[in-house]
């Protein structure tokens, strides 16, 4: 390896100081990590309501109990929809966060490159 690969160049340095300059403190308030466990533990929910409601209506005939249970297992569905779309964007935020910050990272370095500095 030469001595260039092992040291950062000088627009590291300066990408590196602005990400710092940002103040920018993501593991205090991290709302995405607190949205992504809601979102799984609103799956769970949901799966676990509507398989009770499954399992309360096998067998039994008409009348309110069984509307009440048919409710439940909708609700119960609802809730396993929602958690799942909440858990895929609180994802994909996260992914596309870092994705851009390493695009940037890139561009610069292949900006220096064609301009010739190191």
């Amino acid at each position: 390896m030469s001595n260039t690969e092992t040291t950062p160049s000088a627009r590291l340095q300066e990408f590196q100081g602005e990400v710092d300059a940002m103040k920018v403190d993501g593991g205090k308030a991290n709302p995405e990590r607190t949205w992504l466990v809601i979102g799984s533990l609103l799956m769970i929910a949901g799966i676990v309501l509507s398989l009770i409601s499954w399992l309360n209506i096998q067998g039994s005939g008409k009348g309110a109990k069984t509307d009440d249970f048919l409710a439940m297992g909708t609700l119960g569905l609802v809730l396993a929809v929602v958690g799942a779309a909440l858990f895929i964007v609180m994802s994909l935020r996260r992914y596309f966060r870092f994705w851009l910050v390493r695009l940037i990272f890139e561009q610069r370095e292949s900006t220096d490159r064609i301009v010739g500095k190191n």
